[in-house]
């Protein structure tokens, strides 16, 4: 790193994602194989702004309402320290949330997608190009390697096996319900639902956004809606509006494709 360097910002963005469908498929261990359709969501996004300098600090300068900045420092501090040793970088990355957490859209991975995009831009102006692998991105979340190529997904595995969608990507609306949704709960109560013989037996995952959009299906959502009954009574009260939700990755969020 030059001396130059220091003070330099490099700032990149990172849109949420939502999901058309989510099919659990089996499970590998602790690990379910998953058959989803995901989408960008452009109205959120998460920006970070990289700063090379010889200590490693994470700022927040904006949030959702209701962001718990200790908790996720946490979860995310790790993970930064991880990216920079991948990039041999230091630096400051400064992040604004606009994803929220907990809602099935990829809040947590927006960011660190963002951060990864932001560093990548600081390297490229100084003439270096870097291919950063997928068995890495997934390192740092199952969301992360799709969110990190961006488009409509077909996305399969443990998030590991990315095939493009062609079409044009729906527009949605997003109702959030209180209370927001643990993805690993989500799992634990699906699996023992299973196993008890509660989850009914569905059709194929679909393949194509045609098919995504007749099905909109959500393996979790009957788990989701167990542990937290706000997204049971929030779809209920879009069904009686008239429309058809779908609940994205593990929820709180619903998603209700605009005619």
């Amino acid at each position: 790193m030059q001396k130059d360097d220091f003070g330099a910002k490099f700032a990149a963005s990172a849109p949420a994602k939502f999901n058309l469908s989510l099919a659990i498929v089996g499970k590998r261990g602790d690990m379910h194989d998953l058959d989803m359709i995901t989408c960008p969501l452009e109205k959120m996004t998460d920006e970070a702004l990289f700063c090379p300098c010889p200590e490693n600090t994470i700022e927040i300068i904006s949030a959702f309402d209701g962001f718990d900045e200790a908790r996720f420092l946490s979860f995310f501090a790790p993970k930064y320290a991880a990216i920079l040793s991948r990039f041999g970088e230091t630096g400051k990355i400064s992040l604004s949330m606009g994803v929220p957490l907990g809602a099935g859209l990829g809040g947590s991975s927006a960011g660190m997608v963002a951060t990864i995009k932001a560093i990548q831009k600081f390297r490229r102006s100084k003439g270096i190009d870097d291919d950063i692998d997928d068995g890495f991105l997934l390192s740092l979340g199952s969301d992360v390697p799709a969110m990190y190529m961006g488009g409509m997904l077909r996305v399969q595995g443990v998030g590991d096996k990315l095939t493009r969608i062609d079409g044009e990507v729906p527009s949605v609306e997003v109702f959030i319900a209180e209370g927001g949704s643990s993805s690993a709960d989500c799992y634990r109560l699906y699996d023992k639902m299973l196993a008890a013989g509660d989850i009914p037996s569905p059709p194929p995952p679909p393949e194509t956004l045609k098919e995504a959009l007749k099905q909109l299906r959500n393996d979790l959502s009957l788990p989701a809606e167990a542990l937290n009954p706000n997204i049971r009574a929030l779809r209920e009260r879009l069904m009686s509006e008239g429309k058809r939700p779908v609940m994205s990755g593990s929820g709180s969020a619903l998603v209700v494709i605009r005619d």
